[in-house]
C-alpha cells in the first residue's frame, strides 16, 4: 500500500515554486526578487503566505532580505549555504585544498564550455583587477573573476560548490578595508596578477591544460602569499554571496 503524503501548506508551496525559478535562472544569483505585494498579486495568494515562504528561504540560506532594499538571491540551490555552514567546522587546510581543486578543474572545463560572452567578461574582470586603485575595488574585480571563470566551466555544481566553500573571498579580508595600504600590497600581487591573465589567456586560447596550470600557479603564489601575511585570512567560514 502507497505511503499517504501529507498535503503541503500554502507557503511551502509558495517557496517550492521560488526554489524551482531560482534553479531555474529566472532569478539568478544577486537579483532581487519581486515584491511580496507583486508575488502575492502574480499568484493570487496572500501577502502574509508570501511572507513566510520568503522567511523559510532566508532560513535555508538561500536568499536574504535588505531592509528597505528587498530580497536578493543568495544562492541557486541549498548547496552553498549548507557546506558554508559546514566548513566552519573543518580545518583551513582542508577547505583550501578542495577549494583549489574545484577551481583548478573549473579552469580546466571553463577553457573547453566557455562561451564568446563568458570570455569577454572574464577579460572585462581582469581589467577592473589591473586598474583598481584600492582594497575593496581590487577585492570586488579579483571576486567576480574567480566567479565568472567558474560559471563558465558549465557545470552549475561546480559553481555552486565554489562558493560553498567561500570562493577566494577569505584570502582577500584584509584587503577589503579602505586604510589599506594597496600600493604596497600591489607590488607583492604582481605575479598573482600575471597567473590571472595565463588563466584568461588560456581560457580564451581553449586550452585546457595551460589554464589548470595557470590555476594552480595561483593556488601556490595565494599560499606564499597568504603564509607570509601578518595578516592571515580569517577562517569563521562565512558564506559571502
Amino acid at each position: 500500500m502507497p505511503k499517504i503524503t501529507p498535503p503541503t501548506t500554502l507557503p511551502e508551496q509558495i517557496a517550492a515554486q521560488l526554489r524551482r525559478r531560482i534553479a531555474s535562472g529566472e532569478f539568478p544569483v544577486g537579483a532581487r526578487l519581486p515584491t511580496e505585494l507583486a508575488l502575492a498579486e502574480e499568484l493570487g495568494v496572500s501577502r502574509n503566505s508570501v511572507r513566510e515562504a520568503l522567511r523559510s528561504l532566508v532560513h535555508s540560506g538561500l536568499v536574504g532580505a535588505r531592509a528597505g532594499y528587498g530580497t536578493f538571491v543568495l544562492a541557486t540551490s541549498d548547496v552553498a549555504p549548507t557546506l558554508a555552514r559546514r566548513i566552519s567546522q573543518e580545518r583551513e587546510a582542508d577547505v583550501a585544498e578542495v577549494r583549489f581543486i574545484l577551481e583548478r578543474e573549473g579552469a580546466r572545463l571553463a577553457a573547453s564550455r566557455a562561451t564568446p560572452e563568458e570570455r569577454q567578461q572574464l577579460l572585462e574582470a581582469l581589467d577592473a583587477r589591473r586598474v583598481a586603485t584600492d582594497g575593496p575595488s581590487y577585492a570586488a574585480a579579483d571576486i567576480a573573476f574567480h566567479r565568472l571563470l567558474l560559471q563558465a566551466s558549465g557545470n552549475a555544481l561546480l559553481a555552486e560548490l565554489y562558493r560553498g566553500v567561500g570562493g577566494n573571498e577569505q584570502a582577500l579580508l584584509h584587503l577589503n578595508t579602505p586604510d589599506i595600504d594597496f600600493a604596497a600590497e600591489a607590488r607583492h600581487l604582481r605575479h598573482i596578477d600575471d597567473a590571472h591573465a595565463a588563466i584568461a589567456e588560456a581560457v580564451i586560447a581553449g586550452d585546457a591544460d595551460a589554464a589548470a596550470d595557470a590555476a594552480q600557479r595561483i593556488e601556490e603564489l595565494v599560499r606564499d602569499w597568504v603564509r607570509t601575511d601578518r595578516r592571515p585570512p580569517s577562517t569563521d567560514g562565512d558564506y559571502i554571496p
